[in-house]
């Protein structure tokens, strides 16, 4: 690729100094302009500008969408190979060029930043699927990894897709004011009748989106069915919609095919009520025109990339369609799963040495969702643990076993609670309750039921009476039977 684009700038060099030899002394003009154009095009093959998916400070990063390792043409691939070696060549750029992104747009204005590595294998090893967002930092994404370099932007809250530049493109371009519409106003009726000329069909809904005194950008939706398609057998309706960008009197526009169904309308994205969704835009001006870099938001992905003048036609050069994965859970590594095994073993190493987890789920005691409980258990279900984990940190709140068995009751004032209870012999009833908030213990409980009488019983580790530990377990919330989901660790 550097090579054809180096023989495309010496032909274009070659031929502009062969028009020059042809000029007389005295048209010095032509000279100039020919050497304004070569610089031009020098200047617009600086590294593009890339996008920053941040989950805090000390976790940016732009996220990988396809291999490291270059494809290759074979009989299985030769449909996609073309677009498969594309996204991976656009990657590769991004790669070879990683140093030199040392700029951040925030609040639009650019900050320092700094390159810290990449990284491609998760905790257990294992390379790492791309073209995935995740919500939680604590599930790692393949991709060069980012820092702020200034000791002062280390506390700022990043969180979202935000755009990286390189020093060399903004010495060449210019970062544009856009103003915020807001509302829903539509775009201007000489663009609307213009493009209602051009694809021949009537305008639908249109808005516009951001604008200054020569750009604008917006989104436009066609009425009705655009095309009729027959695709692996089966007839479907498509639908279309517009993205709209005007430099002065031009007007540019690229086409969006969706689907339209008879009974619902038409549709672009999931959930998306019929309405073309417009994209987040950062726009600049070079040497050869303007770019629009967009993020385009809908439900359960994110999809970024740039537009730009192609002659009279506006082009879009999509990076990636990403999904945007939620309501995930921190994936238990091996060395997590190691740990809670030793911390199992150290609670009893008589009885528990003969019990290997086999299997696990996640509680959501008391509704912190970033980070639930866990619960192992060995093959035969009955012997297990309950464990903490936050921020790299395991703790054992309790084990279980033939005679000594889990109950859940509900949350309260964001409060969960454990119960271990069972026969201690006789018609005695041990009984530990594990009170936990934020993940952490907050109090413990244990008690001695001897013939429904209360004995024995300690909170926080310190005693009290009978009646006390009485009345602690009758106002306990009711137990909640909620489903339990067994995930099996594969060993």
């Amino acid at each position: 690729m550097k090579r054809l684009l180096l023989f495309s700038m010496l032909c274009i060099i070659a031929m502009l100094s062969c028009t020059n030899k042809e000029k007389t002394a005295g048209q010095d003009d032509s000279d100039s302009l020919a050497a304004d154009s070569v610089e031009a095009l020098a200047q617009d093959t600086v590294p593009k500008p890339m996008f920053l998916y941040a989950l805090g400070p000390d976790n940016m990063q732009m996220v990988y969408w396809t291999d490291l390792k270059e494809p290759k043409r074979t009989k299985d691939n030769a449909d996609y190979f073309d677009e498969s070696h594309q996204a991976w060549e656009l990657q590769e750029g991004f790669r070879q060029h990683a140093a030199q992104y040392t700029k951040m747009l925030i609040d639009d204005k650019f900050v320092n930043i700094k390159y810290t590595g990449e990284l491609v294998k998760n905790p257990d090893g294992e390379i790492m699927y791309g073209g995935e967002l995740h919500g939680r930092p604590g599930i790692p994404s393949p991709g060069l990894r980012y820092a702020f370099a200034d000791a002062k932007d280390k506390k700022r809250d990043v969180q979202g897709m935000y755009i990286a530049a390189t020093a060399s493109y903004l010495e060449s371009h210019k970062l544009i004011e856009m103003k915020d519409i807001g509302g829903n106003t539509p775009l201007p009726n000489k663009v609307i009748r213009q493009l209602e000329n051009e694809y021949k069909m009537k305008a639908g809904h249109s808005l516009l989106v951001c604008k200054n005194q020569r750009y604008s950008y917006g989104v436009m939706q066609f009425k009705g069915v655009y095309k009729t398609v027959t695709e692996y057998g089966q007839k479907h309706k498509e639908a279309l919609a517009l993205e709209v960008i005007t430099d002065g009197d031009k007007v540019y526009s690229y086409p969006v095919e969706g689907y339209y169904d008879d009974q619902y309308g038409p549709t672009w994205n999931v959930d998306d009520e019929g309405r073309y969704i417009q994209s987040d835009i950062v726009a600049f001006e070079g040497p050869l025109g303007f770019e629009f870099f967009f993020k385009h938001w809908a439900p359960e992905s994110l999809t970024v990339g740039r537009m730009y003048a192609d002659g009279d036609k506006l082009a879009r050069q999509e990076y990636e369609g990403y999904h945007v994965l939620i309501d995930e859970s921190v994936p238990l590594w091996k060395k997590d799963i190691a740990r809670m095994q030793q911390l199992y073993f150290e609670a009893d190493p008589s009885q528990n040495k003969n019990y290997k987890f086999t299997k696990y789920c996640y509680l959501y005691l008391s509704d912190d969702y970033d980070h639930p409980e866990v619960w192992m258990r060995d093959k035969d279900d009955q012997h297990g643990a309950f464990f903490i984990r936050r921020n790299g940190d395991i703790q054992l709140i309790a084990t279980e076993n033939e005679r000594l068995h889990p109950s859940f009751p509900q949350s309260r004032d964001g409060v969960g609670y454990l119960k271990i209870s069972g026969s201690s012999g006789g018609p005695s009833i041990y009984m530990q309750v594990f009170e936990i908030s934020k993940s952490r213990i907050v109090h413990r409980f244990t008690g001695l039921e001897i013939y429904g009488e209360m004995d024995r019983c300690t909170r926080d580790g310190k005693p009290i009476s009978g009646e006390e530990g009485k009345h602690y377990i009758e106002t306990l919330p009711p137990v909640e039977n909620n489903p339990i989901y067994w995930q099996e660790i594969n060993n």
